[in-house]
């Protein structure tokens, strides 16, 4: 009988590759797109155009405006805003420190719930993108 040693096991194994993370991949309903690249044939989770996790300071990625909720972590303050944009915060009017949106998704169209108040002025002075810009962050360029 052989006595194995660890440079003997280490060569042994080098060709088996163990992934516990990588299940079979589901195909999603023939009718489903995914909803970041709106292609069909594979769910959002596997879509090549996904951002490993973590990567961004928001979870929206995109360059629209959507809908992001807040949470200053230094006074718990909560906000919600329909001016939410990628990589961009907004000033807690407490502490006046920038805070990043913690869940983001799309404006829904008029009709919805969370429709925002149109009439309501938007604080350019709190919101990064304005700033950034220097003037309103939904004035459309020409």
């Amino acid at each position: 009988m052989r006595l194995l040693f660890a440079g003997d096991l280490a060569e042994h194994f080098a060709d088996l590759t163990l992934s516990m993370d990588r299940k079979p991949t589901k195909r999603p309903p023939p009718t489903y797109l995914c909803h970041l690249c709106f292609k069909k044939g594979h769910y959002i989770k596997d879509c090549p155009q996904a951002r490993p996790k973590g990567e961004g300071l928001t979870p929206y990625q995109g360059k629209k405006r959507c809908f992001g909720e807040y949470k200053c972590p230094k006074c718990k303050r909560k906000w919600m805003s329909g001016n939410s944009w990628a990589n961009m915060g907004q000033e807690c009017i407490k502490c006046h420190i920038n805070v990043y949106p913690h869940k983001q998704r799309p404006l829904e169209k008029p009709g919805g719930l969370d429709v925002s108040d149109q009439s309501k002025v938007h604080p350019q002075h709190l919101c990064e993108k304005c700033k950034i810009l220097g003037y309103y962050c939904r004035r459309v360029q020409v």
